[in-house]
């Protein structure tokens, strides 16, 4: 069932009992294939008896489009309810690559759904559920504003300030040093870890209380010229010291297969190999997505087994043709991995000075 609410009037199911999961996510048309894979594989993992509620926030979806994802999830148990928010406010802040600015809808969660909805599981569209979300909604919050995992591409704000052995065997394989770089002037810990916002357990109950939506877009724009990863960043700045750890293994970036094995882990060796071996969530993260031409993911065959059960059974990239477009492509995969390989020796030399 697909319904579609003007804003805010948004009702979560009476039938709903508190096991069943809420899950928020957010997409616009070119996400719309990626989106059948996350919820069908959501709802297909779930626990006998469990429903999976969703809200998606509607960037930019085709009718079309909905009249594919009807299809896919017929016969699942879920529910989806939609919300058109209005772009225009966030249409001052910086895009990049892949990205557009529904990543920023997320930053309005607490607003946008209704105060008896006191937290909801946050998932990206580009992820792949492998185990039962229950299992992520029970996880206790205490009185973080979220729960997420390390992002195993960047785990540190500042990886300079880290010299733990095993932190300096991983070095050379971090996708960047510094994330957030004017962590100084923020009075920041350069040593804290950071993390991934494309799988998040959010409070939406303290978000309310402490005006946390405020804080974020003002976190943005007044840094407006050190924002790396869009919402990421506002939420690690604003969230720092005040978020739960995930284990690994429930947001297995795709940057694990960059590490050559756990020795070389920026986290706990068994969290890595658990995340790498056994994923409760893959999550294909970068801009070379499984959906693209080229074969650059090692687990892509799993996305496409999972479209296979949709409406786009079937469906697979076209070869691009122009010859000068694919070669463009290979070569930018091929200088994003020299650059992971080579960056602990790069970033060294040519890091950019803190803002003191």
């Amino acid at each position: 069932m697909i319904q579609s609410h003007p804003q805010p009037a948004l009702k979560i199911a009476q039938s709903r009992t508190a096991t069943d999961p809420i899950v928020l996510c957010a997409a616009d048309e070119n996400y719309v294939r990626p989106l059948a894979v996350m919820l069908h594989s959501a709802a297909e993992q779930l626990a006998d008896g469990k429903h999976l509620y969703v809200v998606l926030l509607d960037g930019g979806i085709k009718e079309e489009s909905y009249v594919g994802l009807r299809e896919s999830l017929f016969d699942l148990p879920i529910s989806i309810d939609i919300l058109k928010p209005n772009l225009s406010e966030v249409d001052d802040l910086m895009t990049s690559h892949h990205i557009t600015h529904t990543a920023y809808l997320r930053l309005m969660a607490a607003r946008l759904l209704p105060d008896d909805i006191e937290k909801v599981v946050y998932l990206d569209s580009d992820v792949l559920v492998k185990d039962d979300l229950s299992k992520l909604w029970d996880m206790d919050l205490n009185d973080n504003y979220c729960l997420a995992a390390i992002d195993i591409a960047v785990p540190f704000v500042d990886a300079s300030e880290i010299h733990t052995p095993q932190a300096n065997q991983a070095k050379p394989y971090l996708m960047a040093y510094t994330p957030i770089q004017n962590w100084k002037s923020l009075g920041l810990d350069g040593s804290a870890s950071y993390f991934n916002s494309g799988v998040m357990v959010l409070n939406l109950k303290k978000w309310r209380d402490d005006k946390i939506e405020e804080a974020l877009f003002r976190c943005l724009r007044e840094n407006a010229q050190y924002v790396w990863c869009w919402d990421q960043y506002a939420l690690n700045v604003v969230f720092a010291g005040q978020w739960g750890e995930l284990p690994a293994r429930w947001n297995q970036g795709g940057h694990i297969f960059e590490y050559p094995n756990e020795a070389n882990s920026p986290i706990d060796q068994q969290q890595f190999v658990e995340a790498r071996d056994n994923p409760a969530i893959i999550h294909y993260t970068t801009m070379f997505k499984p959906w693209d031409y080229r074969p650059f993911h090692p687990l892509r065959e799993n996305f496409f087994a999972q479209l296979d059960q949709t409406a786009w059974k079937g469906w697979r990239p076209e070869y691009p043709g122009l010859k000068i477009r694919e070669s463009w492509d290979l070569k930018t995969y091929q200088l994003y991995r020299f650059c992971c390989k080579w960056s602990r020796k790069f970033s060294l030399a040519l890091k950019k000075p803190t803002n003191n």
